[in-house]
């Protein structure tokens, strides 16, 4: 009767460990999306940040006239050239982001392994329950 009581419990462990099995695998599929998607991220704040840079070289050509009009375009280049700490900043935050994104998805990946070794060590102890209770019903052992 003891044993069939900790088949029973060692059945349900297993059930409960393979849905926590289950929901870490989804956690990590998530993080290996953020981490796949955080590089494009990057990648754009780093264009954005070149595409101005470009454009201020035509400020600062317009700028080198002798004309009335230089003034205006200097007050337009330190304008422009102001703009270009927010991109930096954004810049900063997704490389933040992709480094956390990373780093979430190495401790998905652990903690899945650590349930996965759950699920199997229960297993092992019901397969385990199982025979000896077998054998112990066997009149010809």
């Amino acid at each position: 009767m003891k044993d069939a009581m900790q088949i029973r419990l060692w059945t349900l462990l297993v059930h409960v460990r393979r849905l926590r099995v289950e929901r870490r695998r989804r956690l990590l599929k998530e993080a290996r999306l953020r981490v796949e998607r955080a590089p494009a991220d990057t990648a754009g704040q780093k264009q954005a940040i070149e595409h101005h840079d470009a454009k201020r070289g035509g400020i600062l050509a317009a700028c080198k006239n002798g004309n009335a009009a230089a003034m205006l375009w200097r007050m337009a280049l330190r304008r422009h050239d102001d703009d270009r700490f927010p991109l930096e900043d954004a810049l900063s935050r997704a490389l933040h982001v992709e480094r956390q994104a990373q780093a979430e998805a190495e401790r998905a990946s652990r903690a899945l392994q650590r349930e996965m070794l759950g699920e199997d060590d229960a297993r092992t102890r019901v397969r385990g329950l199982k025979a000896a209770q077998h054998c112990d019903d066997d009149p010809d052992a």
